[in-house]
């Protein structure tokens, strides 16, 4: 049994238990130093928070108030409206439409796969469903080739576009560890709609897994189908004044044309939205939220006539291929006074809708760049210094044996011909050198000069074409004859300052400052200081400068329309989204150039050249009877050229035009650029000829004042026009005061001859009767004449126009019609005459 402690033992065990404690050991300095750093440390603490909330909320506040404004707040673009382009009678040559780009999320889609877990991994395995995916794909193919997102039976699914669609659809919602794959872009807002509503039906009826009364199994699962919203810019005409008109590039910003010049004009300000969003970053409701409207683009209206460029281009076009011209050919139509351009064109052109597409050119193109070795021959780099060319032994760069000619030919079919190449004018630019003689009193209408058919100048001998020689003639003469040796002569008598001051008065030292990109300034010619005896001669019959066909057209204007250098314009006014105009473009005279009385001594000798019908050569095939046409042919050499197979230089055959001669209106051009063609390099018979068919369409329409001469009571003998080419067919009926028409047909009527013609060749008819050409027939097309009776003569000739028949009327005309040579309803050849007889 244990002993019970004393109590002085219970004394000495309590001390030890109380010395036994670390806290009772701790000294007094020690304490106090503890709650000191316990202070420091709080206060450090404190210290470091203050400086953190100082940092964060008044010396970096701002900062980090927007990067909780950028969480917090959504801040969306309002896309501005690109402004639309219009001709000058409002019809829409540019616009913007919105579209939608239709994605897809396959990896949501759960309805186009099966999902298996592997027990090893874990991974999740996706296999699809190839028949949901083939369904699926098949009826997202059949509304986006549908058009409006209905007529799917429409679509023929052996097509090669449908094929192609559908591979596309398929290959991308196959693609199921995918978020985001594109199935389709520039979809019209039927189609999207068409497309949500499949999508969503199909979701619906999917929503849980069932068997169907015939025992069909249907799987739950869905499909993950979206749209973006984006705008596309619409030319609705298609290859048409696209190098005037130029396009946008894919983020929808001015590339060329006037896409590119107006380009802020067009595009208008975005504007913005800020509104609180969730946690997701979609936005939610704000009453708050701040809405900065966008301010849509202006819009262009064209001194571009639609039904002038539409005339222009057709004959253009057909005198390139006819002529088998190699590098390509332009035209253009001014307004003299205020240099209002009516049409350019440049062909062959592009599809501004798809302005990386060459396939439509690409033969042209092809031999385009073969035959211009100089200009486009691609070589190769020096892989020492990417800046250098490769060189052989001789020092002369390495051509690319496998050359990428893609951005070559986007290039060229993009080009604006008239205002991005350079070419000797030739003979056109006698009219010039005119101009600066009867100006500068050195010449006069009748100022003789002889030709001997070769002159000395220094050391060089210059011929006439042909080498012909043209005896004494006076300044019309000549320039109908279009004398080399008599423009040489008068360059003399101008002399080197003389001829410099006007050249750089007329303009060809500087761009023309036309409302297009991409005008060169690169021109060549020889200065003041440079005109020596041979470049005199040489520049003074237009052999010796290398200028643009605007640069030419607006000199030309200057020569005619009373000596004033207008600055030539595409844009005519400029007006808002409600029609306002905002600003209005008008003329814009540089300066006067010569006197009046000298422009009216350079429009008699013009009018001369083209004469009245009653001669040939010249400009005589640019002759419309009934109207007075001044005119200059020019057939130039391409000195920087390499020369053709035959040893000749290549050629640019040129013709400008005016009218009315004796108080011109417009100026119609027409270069066409190293013409091939077999019978002849002369512009008089190749370029002359495509100036008349265009006056003989655009001056009726224009409404340009006649000759005066009536010519109601004369009758005409129909030419024979079979077997020649149909525009040059044209020429003999323009010169005879016929009109024509060319009858569509189902094959191409490029360069085709003609096979028919009505009425026949030796019908005598009345002057202005229609002739109706064929290229594919040997029979004339029948139409059903109409009862005319009781109307009066002038709407009984518009009914039987608009009907493709002839219309004379006997007698005086007045009153309605009281018989017709033709009964109503009879099926006749069009062109047939109908006589028509009022009382």
């Amino acid at each position: 049994m244990q002993n019970k402690p004393s109590k002085n033992q219970h004394r000495n065990v309590y001390y030890r238990l109380r010395r036994s404690d670390p806290h009772e050991r701790l000294s007094a300095r020690l304490r106090r130093f503890s709650f000191g750093a316990a202070v420091f440390f709080v206060m450090a603490a404190a210290g470091i928070v203050t400086y953190s909330l100082y940092k964060i909320q008044i010396e970096q506040g701002a900062t980090f108030r927007q990067y909780a404004a950028e969480q917090q707040l959504l801040d969306s673009t309002i896309q501005a409206t690109r402004g639309e382009i219009y001709d000058a009678s409002g019809i829409t040559l540019a616009s913007t439409s919105v579209v939608w780009t239709i994605w897809a999320d396959p990896s949501y889609s759960t309805a186009l796969f099966t999902s298996q877990t592997a027990e090893e991994t874990g991974e999740v395995l996706k296999t699809v469903d190839e028949t949901t995916l083939a369904e699926v794909s098949r009826q997202i193919t059949l509304r986006l080739l549908s058009g409006d997102g209905e007529s799917l039976d429409r679509v023929d699914t052996s097509s090669a576009e449908y094929q192609t669609q559908y591979q596309t659809v398929h290959d991308a919602l196959a693609k199921n560890t995918s978020s985001y794959q594109v199935l389709a872009t520039k979809v019209n807002n039927a189609v999207k709609l068409s497309i949500e509503k499949y999508v969503s039906t199909y979701n619906k009826e999917h929503t849980k897994a069932k068997t169907l009364e015939d025992g069909t199994t249907v799987r739950k699962g869905r499909i993950s189908v979206s749209s973006s919203k984006s705008f596309q810019r619409d030319y609705p005409y298609g290859a048409f004044a696209a190098s005037v008109l130029g396009f946008c590039n894919g983020d929808g910003e001015g590339f060329y044309g006037l896409e590119k010049s107006y380009d802020s004009t067009l595009a208008g300000v975005n504007g913005r939205t800020i509104t609180r969003r969730n946690a997701y970053g979609n936005a939610i409701a704000d009453a708050n939220a701040t809405t900065y409207a966008a301010k849509d683009g202006s819009n262009l209206v064209l001194s571009l006539d639609v039904n002038v460029q539409e005339v222009v281009e057709r004959y253009l076009n057909e005198a390139v291929y006819a002529n088998n011209v190699e590098n390509r050919g332009a035209a253009i139509v001014m307004n003299v006074k205020t240099g209002a351009i009516l049409a350019m064109a440049s062909k062959p052109d592009f599809d501004p809708n798809d302005p990386l597409d060459f396939s439509a050119n690409l033969t042209y193109l092809s031999e385009q760049v073969q035959a211009e070795p100089e200009i486009y021959t691609i070589y190769l780099k020096d892989p020492d210094d990417p800046k250098k060319f490769l060189l052989d032994e001789n020092g002369k760069k390495v051509p690319d044996p496998d050359p990428d000619y893609t951005g070559t030919y986007r290039d060229i079919q993009w080009k604006n011909k008239a205002i991005t190449e350079l070419y000797y004018p030739g003979s056109v630019f006698k009219v010039i050198t005119a101009a600066m003689g009867v100006d500068s009193g050195k010449a006069t209408y009748y100022t003789t000069l002889n030709c001997s058919g070769a002159y000395g100048v220094a050391k060089e001998t210059y011929h006439c074409a042909g080498k012909k020689s043209h005896g004494v003639q006076n300044l019309a003469e000549a320039l109908r004859n279009s004398c080399n040796i008599y423009f040489i002569q008068l360059g003399q008598r101008l002399g080197s300052s003389v001829f410099y001051d006007y050249f750089d008065a007329f303009g060809f030292t500087e761009r023309t400052g036309v409302d297009l990109p991409n005008e060169t300034g690169m021109m060549k010619y020889y200065t003041k200081n440079q005109l020596g005896e041979v470049q005199l001669a040489s520049s003074a019959f237009g052999q010796a400068m290398a200028v643009t066909p605007l640069q030419v057209c607006t000199a030309i204007s200057a020569a005619v329309n009373g000596g004033y250098l207008v600055t030539p314009h595409v844009v005519d006014k400029i007006t808002d989204q409600n029609g306002n105009v905002v600003e209005e473009v008008g003329a814009n005279v540089r300066r006067q150039v010569i006197s009046e009385s000298a422009s009216e001594t350079i429009r008699q000798i013009m009018e001369y050249e083209v004469g009245d019908g009653s001669t040939s050569g010249g400009g005589s095939n640019a002759y419309v009877a009934g109207y007075r046409i001044g005119g200059k042919s020019g057939t130039s050499e391409q000195l920087n050229m390499e020369r053709r197979a035959d040893g000749d230089y290549k050629k640019v055959a040129s013709f400008a035009a005016v009218l009315p001669a004796n108080d011109p209106e417009i100026l119609v051009y027409v270069m066409l650029d190293d013409p091939n063609n077999a019978r002849t390099d002369y512009s008089s018979i190749l370029a002359a000829p495509v100036v008349g068919n265009i006056i003989s369409e655009i001056a009726p329409y224009l409404g340009i004042a006649t000759d005066g001469i009536d010519r109601s009571q004369t009758t005409v003998k129909v030419p024979n026009l079979v077997s020649k080419e149909w525009s040059n067919a044209q020429v003999a009926l323009n010169n005879k005061g016929l009109k024509h028409q060319l009858v569509e047909s189902e094959s191409s009527q490029t360069a085709a001859v003609v096979t028919y013609q009505y009425p026949h060749a030796g019908a005598e008819v009345a002057s202005g009767t229609t002739i109706y050409l064929y290229t594919d027939t040997y029979s004339g097309s029948h139409t059903e004449v109409p009862d005319v009776s009781g109307k009066s003569a002038d709407f009984a000739r518009q009914m039987l126009t608009a009907a493709g028949l002839n219309c004379q009327v006997a007698g005086e005309g007045t009153g309605t019609v009281q018989s017709q040579s033709e009964a109503a309803g009879a099926s006749v050849q069009k062109g047939t005459v109908v006589t028509i007889t009022c009382g």
